[in-house]
């Protein structure tokens, strides 16, 4: 499913398909329009030049598939170029146990996609506040999703579960009736990986 407003700006969206688009958004389906998947557009020329050149340095090929052993390298390198220090056995297993929420089908590897994805989810978890990231939502966005949040049962310690965060996604995604909207991207921070 992808986004109309997107694919209407950029010329693809013929008049015929917008409903049964619209319909499928609202399936198990879903939503994955390129354009706002893509979190990598937030980030800034020097972020993305920073996390490239790091994957250089790693020998990671861009556009390829990773296994664990390159996955552990580059967080090996990472946590070295940025505490002086190795990971420690208990970080590897939280490293290999990403690895496989990354690779629910069991192929043995991660699609490029993925990764970038998700390291760039972690850029800007370390360089953006949430203030910042919440100003990049209209305000009837952040009603929206205040509401939708605020609905869930939240645990003692303030944690919200994966289940109350695919909740929340599939609310958030029911709610949406702007479909020129293209900020739902945001909603990627509250993934299996960010949440519980």
């Amino acid at each position: 499913m992808f986004h109309d407003g997107c694919l209407r700006e950029l010329g693809y969206l013929r008049a015929e398909a917008l409903q049964e688009m619209r319909d499928t958004a609202h399936t198990v389906t879903g939503w994955s329009c390129y354009y706002c998947d893509n979190v990598n557009l937030l980030l800034t020329e020097e972020e993305m030049y920073s996390l490239m050149e790091t994957f250089k340095q790693c020998k990671i090929i861009p556009e390829s598939c990773l296994v664990s052993d390159e996955l552990l390298q580059y967080r090996h390198f990472v946590s070295k170029q940025q505490f002086d220090k190795d990971l420690s056995d208990e970080q590897e297993e939280e490293v290999l146990a990403q690895f496989a929420s990354l690779d629910p089908e069991k192929k043995g590897h991660i699609e490029w996609s993925d990764f970038l994805y998700f390291e760039s989810l972690a850029v800007l978890k370390k360089f953006r506040t949430e203030n910042s990231l919440v100003r990049l939502l209209t305000a009837k966005e952040r009603d929206k999703a205040r509401s939708v949040f605020q609905g869930l049962v939240m645990d003692k310690d303030v944690m919200i579960t994966r289940a109350e965060c695919r909740q929340a996604q599939q609310s958030w995604f029911h709610k949406l009736k702007d479909p020129q909207s293209c900020n739902v991207r945001l909603m990627g921070f509250c993934s299996p990986m960010n949440c519980g």
